[in-house]
């Protein structure tokens, strides 16, 4: 739909070791699809963003493609959004810059490889510079929700219990604040309620006894989707 000249955004070696980015390669090479990729190594920072859409500002991307945890899929949000641009990502950052993002950007796709955030349906991106003057800010339009999420339960399998366990309540701490906000509404609360219900019942068993029951991973998808439903209404 979008073209045929597709960026990968993933993570710096889970997608890799799990055996599945070996599996993308092959399709994109089967299907005569031109493809790059670059691996997100912690938070995306303004330095990151701006190399990235630098390196590929003349590449012709047709989409962007995220797969990864919460800052992955942030940091392809960010390049996405900043490639039709021609300044650094922090003149658009929320009380850093003193522009205001247009919304136009490169069609992106979320695959989440984690059940927490939320990101893949969110209208922000989380920016972080480190040091002594350092910020966790946000680059934020309502068109920056990405164009399609795809939510594979099998992709989360891998992830381990730790992981699991933070990204689960991360996701069901967003629900809950969401239920009791005071811009609360009756469609918010209706997913909220059901993200937790779900999320309740599935973090313990996941997280010891049945890591690999792809209904318990369901259930978590489930309610991290829904906590970045809430969260942009």
């Amino acid at each position: 739909k979008f073209g045929n000249n597709v960026l990968y955004v993933i993570g710096g070696s889970s997608l890799k070791n799990s055996g599945k980015w070996d599996e993308i390669e092959s399709r994109m090479q089967k299907n005569n699809t031109s493809f790059s990729s670059i691996s997100v190594y912690g938070e995306p920072t303004p330095k990151f963003v701006d190399d990235a859409v630098t390196k590929f500002r003349n590449h012709e991307i047709d989409v962007i493609v995220g797969i990864g945890g919460g800052s992955v899929i942030d940091a392809g949000k960010a390049i996405s959004a900043m490639l039709p641009k021609k300044d650094s990502i922090k003149n658009y950052l929320e009380g850093v810059g003193i522009k205001t993002h247009d919304g136009k950007k490169i069609p992106y796709i979320a695959v989440p490889t984690t059940s927490g955030t939320g990101s893949e349906a969110t209208k922000n991106a989380v920016i972080t510079e480190v040091g002594i003057e350092g910020f966790k800010k946000s680059l934020r339009h309502d068109n920056l929700i990405p164009n399609y999420t795809v939510i594979d339960p099998e992709l989360v399998l891998s992830c381990p219990n730790s992981v699991s366990a933070s990204c689960g309540m991360d996701a069901f701490t967003q629900l809950l604040e969401a239920f009791v906000s005071l811009k609360a509404n009756l469609i918010t609360d209706t997913f909220a309620m059901s993200g937790m219900k779900k999320m309740k019942d599935a973090i313990i068993p996941v997280c010891n006894e049945k890591k690999s029951d792809i209904n318990l991973r369901s259930a978590m998808a489930y309610g991290a989707l829904l906590s970045g439903i809430v969260l942009a209404n």
